[in-house]
C-alpha cells in the first residue's frame, strides 16, 4: 500500500523557527555593534563622534527591545545601524585628525600672534583680523585656508602696508566663503567613501552568512553571484543591500524550516520502530530535496521526500494487508501532534486487507515495490 500527499508547516511554527533564527543572528550583530562602540571608546575616539554614538546607542537600545518582540523588525533596524556604525571609526579618525591639526595650528597661531603683537602698532587692524579669525566655526575650512590666510596676514601687517579694517573684513569673508564650500565638498566625498566601506562590510557579512548557512549548492551559488555583483558595483545603494539581505534571510529561513522538518520526520520514524538511514540531500527534477528512508526487519519501508519550499511527500512500501495503515498511524499523527506538521488528507493508492497472511520479504536497496 502506498500513499503520497503534500503538507506545509503550520504558519505559527514556521514563524517561531524563523523568529528564532533571525533573533540568534541579529543578537550576534547587536554584540558586534556594541563591541565596535566599546573599541571606539577604548581608543579614545568617542569624543570625536559623540552625536553619532548617542544616536546609535539609542538605536541599539531600540533594537534590543525589538529582539524580544519582533526579531524581523530588529533585523531591519540592524541593517540601518550597521550602515552607520561600520563607518564610525573612520569618521572619528577624520574628526580627530582635524581637531589635532586645528590644535596644532591654533598653537602656532597663538605663538605668531604674540610675536606679531609686540611688533604691530596697528591695533585696529589686529582687532579686525582676530574678529574675523574667530568667526570661523568650521575648523576644517579654516585649516584648508591656512596658507592663504597666512599670505594675507603678511600683506596686511607688512611694513608700509595701507590695509584698512574694511579691506580685511572683505578679503577674509571672501576666503571664508570659498573654503567653507571646499570643506563641504570634502565632507560629502568622505561620507560617500565611509558609506561605501560600510556597505561592503555589510555585503561581506551577508556572504559569510550564505557560506555558513549550508544552503543547497545552486542557491548558494546564485546568492554568492548576486553578492559579488553588488560588491563590484561602486555605486551600489543601501536599498539594494537591504533587498539582498531579505533574499539571504528568506533562503536561510527556508532551509532552517526544512532542517526542523527533517528532524521531526527522522524522530517520528525512529519512535515508530523503524531503522532510519541518514538523511540525504539530492537533486530531483532540478529540485533540491532531502530524502529520509526507513525500514523494518520484515521489509516494510517508509520514504519521505522534503522539498525546500516546505512540501513533503511520503511513501509506505512493501506492505501486505492492514500493517501499512498501522505504521502510518504510528508515524503521521505523531508528526502532527508532537512536531506541529500539518498533514493534508491522505490518498490511499491501493489496499488489500484480505492479504494479511502473505509473507513480506525485505527489499534490496535497488528495488522499489509498492504494496
Amino acid at each position: 500500500m502506498s500513499a503520497i500527499h503534500e503538507r506545509r508547516y503550520r504558519l505559527q511554527r514556521e514563524r517561531e523557527i524563523a523568529q528564532a533564527r533571525v533573533r540568534e543572528t541579529t543578537t550576534q550583530y547587536l554584540e558586534r555593534y556594541q563591541n565596535n562602540l566599546n573599541k571606539l571608546d577604548e581608543q579614545g575616539l568617542t569624543p570625536y563622534v559623540e552625536t553619532e554614538v548617542a544616536q546609535i546607542t539609542r538605536l541599539l537600545t531600540q533594537m534590543q527591545s525589538l529582539l524580544r518582540t519582533d526579531a524581523f523588525a530588529a533585523r531591519e533596524l540592524s541593517l540601518t545601524i550597521g550602515q552607520r556604525i561600520y563607518g564610525l571609526r573612520t569618521l572619528a579618525r577624520n574628526n580627530q585628525q582635524i581637531e589635532t591639526e586645528n590644535q596644532h595650528l591654533e598653537a602656532l597661531e597663538k605663538q605668531r600672534q604674540l610675536v606679531e603683537k609686540r611688533r604691530q602698532e596697528h591695533t585696529a587692524l589686529e582687532q579686525a583680523w582676530q574678529g574675523n579669525w574667530h568667526k570661523w566655526t568650521d575648523k576644517l575650512a579654516r585649516n584648508l585656508a591656512l596658507n592663504e590666510l597666512s599670505t594675507l596676514r603678511q600683506k596686511v601687517f607688512a611694513e608700509g602696508s595701507h590695509y584698512t579694517v574694511e579691506q580685511i573684513n572683505q578679503e577674509m569673508d571672501k576666503i571664508q566663503q570659498h573654503y567653507e564650500q571646499q570643506a563641504k565638498s570634502q565632507r560629502v566625498s568622505q561620507q560617500q567613501k565611509i558609506e561605501q566601506a560600510a556597505t561592503q562590510t555589510l555585503l561581506q557579512q551577508l556572504a559569510d552568512d550564505v557560506k555558513e548557512g549550508q544552503l543547497p549548492l545552486a542557491e548558494t551559488e546564485q546568492l554568492q553571484t548576486d553578492l559579488v555583483k553588488l560588491m563590484d558595483n561602486p555605486s551600489v545603494s543601501f536599498d539594494q543591500v537591504k533587498i539582498m539581505a531579505q533574499k539571504t534571510d528568506q533562503a536561510l529561513e527556508d532551509e532552517s524550516i526544512r532542517r526542523e522538518m527533517v528532524k521531526a520526520v527522522y524522530q517520528s520514524l525512529q519512535n515508530a520502530g523503524f531503522s532510519v538511514l541518514k538523511p540525504k540531500r539530492v537533486k530531483e527534477k532540478d529540485q533540491d530535496i532531502v530524502i529520509i528512508q526507513a525500514q523494518r526487519p520484515s521489509g516494510n519501508q517508509a520514504k519521505f521526500k522534503i522539498e525546500l519550499d516546505g512540501k513533503v511527500r511520503y511513501e509506505f512500501d512493501n506492505y501486505r494487508g492492514q500493517t501499512c495503515k498501522e505504521d502510518m498511524q504510528k508515524v503521521l499523527p505523531r508528526l502532527s501532534e508532537v512536531y506541529g506538521v500539518e498533514l493534508s488528507d491522505e490518498r490511499v493508492i491501493w489496499s488489500n486487507p484480505d492479504d494479511e497472511s502473505q509473507e513480506m520479504k525485505p527489499l534490496t536497496p535497488h528495488q522499489h515495490q509498492r504494496g
